[in-house]
């Protein structure tokens, strides 16, 4: 007779934990961030944070210099995480950060910030990627 009762709410909360237990579950494709892939150079590696307009450009200069060297020089935007060893690694404290890696897997440069004058002087350096090739 009780079941009957609460037949109908036990139903409804099975169904609510599986829903909710599949959309918090992570996928097993994913990667998981305690282990990422190894960045190995020459690599450009955007550490990004909001998406405000400012940033937006600092994303945008990625993006171009990836078209234009992507074939030669690997490169890699990376959303902040607090458990993505890399942001330790390469000791990320402000954003966006762009690293720049050389062939031999060694920081050889490094731009932080978004203002218009850290944006000129990505431009400028993305503009020359081919010395992360030949250091």
């Amino acid at each position: 007779m009780r079941l009957k009762k609460y037949g109908s709410w036990l139903i409804a909360l099975v169904i609510i934990g599986t829903v909710f237990g599949l959309k918090t579950r992570t996928p097993d494709t994913q990667m998981p961030a305690s282990n990422p892939a190894p960045v190995t150079g020459p690599a450009v590696i955007l550490f990004r944070g909001d998406n405000s307009p400012s940033c937006r450009v600092i994303h945008r200069l990625v993006d171009e210099a990836e078209q234009h060297y992507g074939n030669r020089i690997s490169f890699h935007q990376l959303d902040w995480s607090p458990d993505n060893p890399l942001i330790e690694r390469y000791q990320v404290r402000f954003l966006p950060t762009v690293v720049l890696i050389d062939q031999n897997g060694t920081e050889v440069g490094r731009i932080i910030g978004e203002s218009s004058a850290v944006q000129a002087r990505l431009k400028d350096t993305l503009a020359r990627l081919d010395l992360l090739q030949a250091q």
